[in-house]
């Protein structure tokens, strides 16, 4: 699978089907979930490959939330 396809933002939360390893890094494709908010998300860049799409996404959904 593609990084892109274990990631899917919701409601400005971004999700990453993956879990942390004791290193630090992020396994893909676990099946279990993380969740990061956009600030976080920038800190996990390097870790996630694709991330960058999702956290423009989710930091206009928060926006668009909080003009309500």
């Amino acid at each position: 699978m593609a990084p892109a396809e274990h990631i899917r933002v919701t409601r400005g939360w971004i999700y990453v089907d993956g879990t942390r390893q004791d290193d630090g890094t992020i396994a893909l494709g676990t099946g279990q979930e993380l969740r990061f908010s956009p600030a976080e998300a920038l800190s996990e860049r390097g870790n996630v490959p694709g991330m960058g799409g999702a956290i423009w996404k989710a930091s206009v959904q928060r926006l668009a939330f909080w003009r309500r």
